[in-house]
C-alpha cells in the first residue's frame, strides 16, 4: 500500500505538469502557398498550401527547423522560417503642443 501511495505522489506533478493550459499562439505565413506537411520533412505528403490570410495556431516547435501547427482543425508541420507573427495594429502616442 505504501508503494502505491508513493508512486501516486511521485507521478502527480508529472500528470499535472502536462495538463497546464498554454495560451495558443497564432501566426501567419510569410509567403503565399507555404506548405503544411504530414511529417517534418519536405519529401513527405503536403496536406495543404497555406495562404498568408490563413489563421495558423502554433502548437509548439518540433525542432529548430519545424513547428507543429493546426489550420482549420488539421494538424501538420510547417517550416518555422516560413511563419510570421501577425502584425499588431500600430499604436501612436499623441503629443499636443501649445
Amino acid at each position: 500500500m505504501k508503494k502505491i501511495i508513493l508512486t501516486l505522489v511521485l507521478l502527480a506533478p508529472t500528470v499535472f505538469g502536462f495538463a497546464t493550459d498554454r495560451q495558443a499562439v497564432t501566426a501567419s505565413t510569410r509567403y503565399e502557398n507555404s506548405k503544411m506537411y504530414r511529417q517534418p520533412g519536405t519529401s513527405t505528403e503536403v496536406l495543404k498550401a497555406l495562404k498568408s490570410a490563413d489563421e495558423i495556431v502554433v502548437v509548439r516547435r518540433y525542432n529548430s527547423s519545424w513547428s507543429i501547427v493546426t489550420v482549420d482543425g488539421q494538424v501538420g508541420y510547417v517550416l518555422t522560417a516560413e511563419l510570421a507573427q501577425p502584425k499588431k495594429p500600430a499604436t501612436y502616442q499623441v503629443i499636443a503642443k501649445k
